[in-house]
């Protein structure tokens, strides 16, 4: 007696971000530079978020180490942070020989002359003095910071439980698959509902400060197959090469709707309560299990919980969806 195998096969889609999140009101200023379009050219799926302000303060220059000392803070987190940023970075090709300064961006206006230690700074850029010019070298926010040392793009130490600065409150779930994430928020109706209607979480603040978008891009998208007894040869050949492989616009699509299931954000119009049911999704694709997982440190909370990412191979928790019928999230 032999035992019978059929054939099965799986997707895992491992979603990371494309960029930094972004604030609205940091998004108002770079929406028009071409290199954070270039950046985001393989985003197409985005989530607008809110969370209490994060501030750069207590920052210092030494001039003896040539570095930035700080702490990061947020409104109603208890954690602070603790760091230091040497003013020679590899990431833009700066070296001993540069003469660098640093310019800062504080929240709210200010007319008050530098005074070392810096409080309530939004952001601060590196620039290198030349003869003629200054050149500007790179620019971090406080998410922007963290995401380039978890990413290991900079030269940074950070101290202190930094994933409880990365927690945004989910208020919608967005695709850009026919035009870029900044064509499609550029005059988006519910990115502007959102700034309208909520109110801010943190006293005296502008929801722009709050708001946040945060763009994902596929880390990876792989195809696993089991082959059964009666198996042909072309089948087995045409998935070792891919040949069925869906595009991944459409596997764009069904994360959206996957994502809006388990999240249902508010200002979403359409829940897709019958997903994985769907058109333009996965569905009649036939996959046996389909996996979307967060391979950064950062928890997407709404009004039923939360979904955590994480920094190891596999990431965190998964959305999962078995013979195109049960839809789970996996912790």
């Amino acid at each position: 007696m032999c035992n019978f195998m059929k054939n099965r096969k799986s997707l895992i889609n491992q979603l990371e971000l494309a960029y930094a999140p972004q604030t609205a009101y940091e998004f108002a200023i770079v929406k028009d530079d071409p290199l954070i379009e270039q950046a985001l050219e393989k985003a197409s799926l985005y989530l607008i978020a809110q969370r209490p302000v994060i501030t750069f303060e207590k920052v210092v220059i030494d001039t003896k180490d040539y570095k930035v000392s700080f702490e990061i803070h947020q409104k109603e987190n208890g954690n602070i942070l603790k760091g230091e940023l040497p003013l020679i970075q590899k990431v833009v090709g700066s070296t001993n020989e540069d003469n660098i300064a640093v310019a800062f961006n504080f929240l709210g206006k200010s007319n008050k002359p530098y005074t070392l230690p810096l409080n309530n700074v939004h952001g601060f850029s590196f620039l290198q003095i030349l003869d003629s010019e200054k050149k500007f070298l790179i620019w971090f926010s406080p998410e922007k910071l963290l995401h380039n040392w978890w990413k290991e793009h900079i030269d940074c130490e950070i101290e202190g439980d930094y994933r409880s600065f990365l927690k945004y409150k989910i208020h919608y779930v967005g695709k850009a698959t026919k035009q870029s994430i900044i064509k499609r928020l550029t005059g988006h109706s519910t990115f502007q509902d959102i700034l309208s209607l909520e109110a801010p979480v943190t006293e005296k603040q502008l929801p722009a400060n709050e708001i946040v978008i945060l763009p994902f891009e596929f880390q990876d998208n792989l195809e696993i197959h089991s082959f059964g007894n009666e198996s042909e040869t072309k089948s087995m050949v045409d998935a070792i090469l891919g040949k069925n492989y869906p595009e991944k616009e459409k596997v764009f699509l069904d994360a959206e709707k996957a994502l809006i299931k388990a999240m249902q954000p508010t200002y979403n119009k359409e829940m897709f309560k019958n997903y994985p049911v769907s058109k333009d999704g996965l569905y009649n694709d036939n996959y046996d299990a389909i996996s979307y997982t967060f391979m950064d440190p950062i928890t997407l909370l709404y009004d039923d919980g939360e979904i955590n990412g994480g920094l190891t191979p596999i990431g965190g928790d998964s959305i999962l969806i078995v013979d195109n019928r049960e839809f789970k999230l996996v912790k």
